[in-house]
């Protein structure tokens, strides 16, 4: 069952590249990249080389051969002949299934491996050697769980089921999930499931906590066994169904269908849980509705927006999604599980706006952001928000448009692009806002705006509106982030550098955000030519009606006459040949190099402004400000 109950919607993974060997989980506990599995591979059969009575680097070398075989299909080797490496990838898991248990047939490694590799009816003979040479070893406690629900042995299968709780392997997060889920469905009703780790949820929690035993999970795989299924609905009170999924004279997906339809048309009331929802949306999506985790069948129409609010209301504990006291090596799939109560949380959010339950609706901010955060699809939530009168809410303010940074990007090689623009208030308060939620109290210090500034920097000057506005009001937002230090810009280029890499409808694989060298800055400030020394025609900034085309200091004690009387919004005046803005005057943009400027600001000259010339700073400064860099890694 493990090779094949695996939701792939809930795989999240990290960029751990391992330069040694380390044990290697189910993809079902641990995330992982392809690269960092096909490290450990190597690693573990070099340690076989030495010692071919091994029996730790057998467990692992075939465990990362198996993470490879079951992670080979287009989504995470888009790049590659994906059947070709899947079939390599079983051969070898085969080959060393077969050599392992030569080389070590009498240990629970050697035997769990064969079993792990066969058929969950033909090879459980293996399985229950492993357990008999090793009854307290924790790996094969889930298998048997499942080998005694397919035999019909209750009483082993709950016992199994309360083992896998008390080796505290399952996360808390995934079992709250299993919790919330059997708590919103009606009196004796079946729960269709996809995975392992969503099935297991159910189970443990049905079995450790004695809580909704009278809900039938039903596995999506595991009702493919004829004999299995056949029991199930014996004891259902389900007439048999004549149909066998190895029947030739059908289609697998054909005899899958009528399973689902025998269900359906049964007298229990059928859900589908969310981790499953795509194997059912095509056929059966116009006859399912979103109760919160799961979605019910039904023929005719469902007040969902009641059953939703209640579960949210009166039924799901909650507090796991916003404060978590443990660590385990499944968290990033905890994440996964998380996402699924987005959809419930956005439909009650729109309806708690649209009924002017503000308080409700802010109740529930607290909840999105930080799943929204922790799978990346603050873009997606954003743009399903987009349309709804939120004027109530944070939302809006706290989740990355993706899109939009992407369409703000102007190429200035194959693989670097810059912002069109300088980074704004807006942009920049994002990021602070992140990391207060992410308690990073002292990268939040060091990356914080000094609003003070503007007055350490003109004493004289009654700067004090600026002082309290510019970081603050919203008429400020679309202006250039300005009073941070070079650590400050450095934090929020590897912020942003992450919070891309992490959506899911990303146009690019992996990009790097960073400051531009000073040759990167030359070419887009001076539309690819990097010996200008400006972007204005014969290096005129005023255009034939004498008005300026840059925000600079005019004359001495002349901040007035270009139309700004300090910074101006980043949209400000006429963009150069290659459509970046403010790359002359307005503020000096800071470069890789700490301490040194480009392109002036709104207090200096012309001629201090020239791109031959550069600014210097110590501190942060009302003068300056960055623009972004973006560098694809991987298209």
């Amino acid at each position: 069952m493990k090779k094949l109950l695996i939701a792939i919607s809930l795989f999240v993974f990290g960029q751990t590249f391992a330069q040694q060997k380390e044990t290697v989980y189910s993809i079902r506990k641990e995330a992982h990249e392809v690269s960092w599995f096909e490290t450990q591979q190597e690693l573990w059969k070099a340690e076989i080389d030495k010692n071919k009575n091994n029996a730790e680097a057998w467990y692992n070398y075939f465990a990362a051969t198996r993470a490879l075989k079951n992670l080979s299909n287009s989504y995470y080797m888009p790049n590659e002949d994906a059947n070709k490496k899947r079939e390599q990838y079983k051969n070898q898991c085969n080959q060393i299934a077969e050599d392992a248990f030569k080389a070590i047939p009498n240990t629970f490694e050697g035997n769990h491996i064969k079993f792990w590799n066969g058929d969950l009816m033909k090879e459980s003979d293996y399985l229950l050697k492993a357990y008999q040479i090793s009854p307290n070893d924790t790996r094969a406690f889930d298998d048997l769980m499942i080998h005694y629900e397919i035999t019909g042995n209750n009483t082993e299968h709950e016992r199994f089921a309360q083992k896998c709780f008390q080796s505290g392997e399952i996360p808390a997060g995934i079992l709250n999930w299993g919790y919330n889920v059997l708590s919103e469905l009606e009196p004796n009703a079946i729960l269709f499931t996809v995975g392992d780790n969503d099935t297991y949820a159910a189970w443990i929690v049905q079995s450790a906590k004695q809580f909704r035993k009278d809900v039938t999970v039903v596995n999506t795989y595991l009702m493919t066994i004829d004999e299995y299924r056949n029991k199930l609905f014996k004891d259902l009170g389900y007439p048999e169904l004549a149909v066998k999924t190895d029947d030739g004279g059908k289609s697998y997906d054909e005899n899958v269908a009528e399973i689902y339809k025998h269900f359906f048309n049964g007298k229990r009331p059928v859900y589908v849980a969310s981790t499953g929802i795509e194997n059912f949306k095509e056929k059966y999506g116009d006859k399912l509705y979103l109760t919160g985790l799961a979605y019910k069948y039904g023929n005719e129409p469902i007040d969902n927006i009641s059953i939703i609010k209640r579960n949210f209301e009166k039924r799901y504990l909650l507090d796991h999604l916003t404060e978590v006291f443990s660590y385990s090596i499944s968290d990033k799939i905890v994440y996964g599980f998380n996402e699924t109560y987005l959809p419930g949380l956005l439909k009650l959010h729109k309806h708690y706006q649209e009924s002017e339950e503000f308080g409700k609706a802010k109740n529930l901010e607290k909840y999105i952001v930080t799943i929204s955060e922790e799978s990346g699809q603050q873009g997606e939530v954003l743009e399903l928000l987009e349309n709804e009168e939120a004027s109530n809410s944070i939302l809006i303010n706290t989740l990355l448009d993706v899109k939009t940074i992407e369409k703000n990007m102007l190429p200035i090689n194959e693989k670097v692009f810059v912002a069109k623009y300088e980074t704004s208030n807006e942009e920049y308060k994002k990021f602070l806002i992140n990391l207060q939620r992410s308690k990073k109290n002292d990268l939040y210090a060091v990356a914080m705006y000094d609003s003070t500034g503007w007055k350490k920097k003109f004493q004289y000057a009654f700067n004090d509106p600026m002082v309290e506005n510019y970081h603050f009001h919203p008429a400020y937002q679309n202006y250039p982030i300005v009073n941070i230090t070079y650590e400050g810009a450095k934090a929020y280029c590897e912020w942003l550098t992450q919070q891309y890499n992490s959506q899911r409808k990303r146009k690019y694989t992996q990009v790097l955000f960073r400051l531009p060298s000073q040759q990167e800055w030359k070419l887009a400030a001076g539309s690819g030519n990097v010996t200008a020394k400006t972007p204005f025609q014969n290096d005129n900034i005023q255009n034939a009606e004498k008005c300026y085309l840059a925000n600079i200091k005019v004359a001495e004690g002349k901040f007035l006459d270009d139309g700004a009387f300090h910074t101006a919004s980043r949209e400000s005046y006429v963009a150069n040949k290659s459509g970046f803005f403010n790359t002359f005057g307005n503020v000096a943009e800071m470069i890789d190099k700490k301490g040194i400027a480009k392109g002036g600001s709104w207090y200096n000259t012309f001629e201090e402004s020239t791109f031959d010339k550069q600014q210097t700073y110590t501190t942060a400064d009302p003068g300056i400000g960055f623009r972004i860099v973006m560098e694809v890694i991987v298209k």
